[in-house]
């Protein structure tokens, strides 16, 4: 602790290196031409009154954002015309893995120069003093040169909202929402040489969502439509209410990486459909169709541009579809003071969510769902308490 740097401070190099600053290295960097993420939004609707508690209202919403931040994009990839477009495993691809002269070896004192030999990969990379971003299996989001939140994501988002209103009125409260939407965006890149971002649905849509929120107080009791004057009856069976939650919602795409997100592989992929069952509940059993694809290290993709995407509209992890009611009594002791018993039920039907499929080809659970249950299971809770 007397000497905590014993060998003195790093001496910043500054810009005494010109073009050879952290040549050999691989190389983060935030953007330099931060610009400001925005959005452009539109709107129109409609509502109707059917009656002095009941409402209808009906409301196109739309949304397009522009420039918003990517957050790996790789600038040291290896050219496009190099790359194998064919649908299976180029076995002339391996080329690109071949040792050659290594015209910068003895320049400087950097893993790029430091051997005699160097790759064809290497060479052949934008920025070959620096690690290629390039591997067999597609670009790399954690090596090479790296520029963060570059601003050239985009998205659009269009929905469709119903809403469907009955203030109290006869003891009775509801709402009933329903939203049908698309959310595609632009914040990823397939492949490093792409012009521009892959356009995919976005993992966080989901086209259809419904909630209703139901609030009855039952028709028991003294001054309700079945009078209780007893106050002891009253005490039993008058007072309930009734509340409901119902919720619905399409899952979010399956996402196809086959790997890390900042590392992504691509997919041998014979052109049958995928056919997903989120509710495949046999341990080890495929949710899709495997046979689809070609799952063989030995047949993977080797310096390729890939076409697979990562989201399919169709493809989607499990639904949200839970009922959440709950049981109130009143007991009244004063004028404003009463206490509240509570039953409340949550998924009461208990629905699991599954968790999304194993979408990495190479693992030997490609297919199947192994995570835990993504919501809570049917509980029961009692509670009390006193307002006054």
């Amino acid at each position: 602790m007397s000497n905590p740097y014993a060998n003195g401070f790093l001496t910043a190099t500054g810009s005494s290196l010109g073009l050879a600053t952290f040549a050999g290295q691989g190389v983060t960097f935030m953007n330099p031409n931060v610009k400001s993420p925005y959005s452009l939004r539109w709107n129109i609707g409609v509502q109707h009154t059917f009656s002095n508690s009941l409402m209808l209202e009906v409301v196109y919403i739309g949304n397009h954002a522009v420039h918003l931040p990517i957050n790996f994009t790789q600038l040291n990839g290896i050219p496009r015309q190099f790359l194998s477009t064919l649908p299976i495993r180029d076995p002339n691809q391996t080329y690109l893995a071949n040792s050659v002269s290594n015209p910068f070896f003895g320049l400087a004192n950097t893993s790029v120069s430091a051997n005699t030999s160097a790759s064809v990969a290497q060479l052949l990379a934008r920025f070959p003093e620096f690690p290629v971003g390039d591997t067999a299996s597609g670009w790399n989001g954690s090596g090479g040169v790296i520029e963060q939140n570059l601003n050239a994501g985009s998205s659009y988002f269009n929905s469709l909202n119903v809403r469907v209103q009955k203030r109290l009125s006869h003891g009775l409260s509801f709402t009933f929402n329903y939203i049908h939407s698309k959310l595609i965006e632009r914040v990823t890149w397939l492949n490093d040489s792409d012009p521009a971002p892959e356009k995919r649905i976005s993992p966080i849509d989901h086209p259809n969502r419904i909630v209703t929120a139901v609030t009855y107080e039952l028709p028991f009791g003294r001054d309700r439509l079945v009078k209780l004057q007893s106050r002891l009856v009253n005490g039993l069976f008058g007072g309930w209410v009734l509340n409901s939650v119902y919720t619905y919602q399409t899952g979010g795409p399956v996402m196809w990486t086959n790997g890390s997100t900042t590392s992504p592989g691509d997919y041998v992929y014979f052109g049958a459909p995928i056919v997903l069952d989120n509710r495949m509940a046999d341990p080890g059993v495929p949710a899709f169709n495997i046979a689809a694809f070609d799952t063989k290290s030995a047949d993977a993709f080797n310096y390729h541009i890939r076409t697979f995407p990562t989201a399919i509209s169709n493809l989607r992890v499990d639904v949200i579809n839970q009922w959440d009611p709950s049981l109130l009594k009143r007991f009244q002791f004063t004028e404003r003071g009463y206490f509240q018993l509570r039953f409340e039920f949550f998924n009461v039907l208990n629905h699991p969510i599954f968790p999304s499929p194993n979408t990495t080809a190479s693992n030997a659970l490609f297919g199947t769902i192994s995570g835990a249950q993504a919501n809570r299971p049917r509980s029961i809770q009692l509670g009390a308490r006193i307002v006054w």
